[in-house]
């Protein structure tokens, strides 16, 4: 199933949950709606009609409220759990060759577009700075002058601070 899809599916679920969850809110209130009325007109009737326009009023209310509140908290946990993805260390084994190899590559890279500019001077920058791989710190160098020599003369600021590749 497509991401579409399951974005489509938790939102059908939290509307229903919601619709529930509201449902049994607006049960209980109108008892106490209900009571509290009664106790201070002191007729039924009132107290049932009073009891009920506003439950149904507030029903609706409710319903609105916890769907937008869902909305607003799903999206702050996503943009959370996505900052938390991202910043993650992971472990990872490469070969001196491998790592020689997109050095090279990204060497090579011509953009225009300064995000990706500022990804490949960072990734320079870290294996620069990166002492167990220092036996290739001068292909390193050789490949980052390459890349600032392709991009000579766009502009392009160098990274002010450190972005994730």
């Amino acid at each position: 199933m497509g991401r579409s899809g399951c974005k489509k599916d938790v939102f059908s679920m939290n509307l229903k949950r919601n619709l529930a969850k509201s449902v049994i809110y607006r049960i209980i209130s109108v008892f106490v709606g209900f009571f509290v009325t009664y106790l201070v007109t002191g007729d039924i009737t009132t107290a049932f009609f009073v009891g009920w326009i506003s439950e149904v009023v507030q029903f609706f209310y409710y319903f609105s409220f916890e769907s937008v509140w869902s909305h607003y908290d799903e999206k702050r946990l996503r943009k959370l759990i996505s900052k938390e993805f991202r910043e993650r260390e992971i472990n990872v084994n490469l070969t001196l060759g491998a790592l020689s190899d997109m050095a090279k590559e990204f060497s090579q890279v011509d953009t225009f577009l300064p995000e990706l500019y500022n990804s490949i001077s960072n990734f320079f920058k870290k294996m620069l700075e990166n002492q167990q791989v220092q036996e290739l710190h001068e292909d390193f160098e050789k490949y980052k002058r390459s890349f600032e020599s392709i991009h000579k003369g766009r502009g392009f600021d160098p990274p002010s601070t450190e972005k994730e590749l």
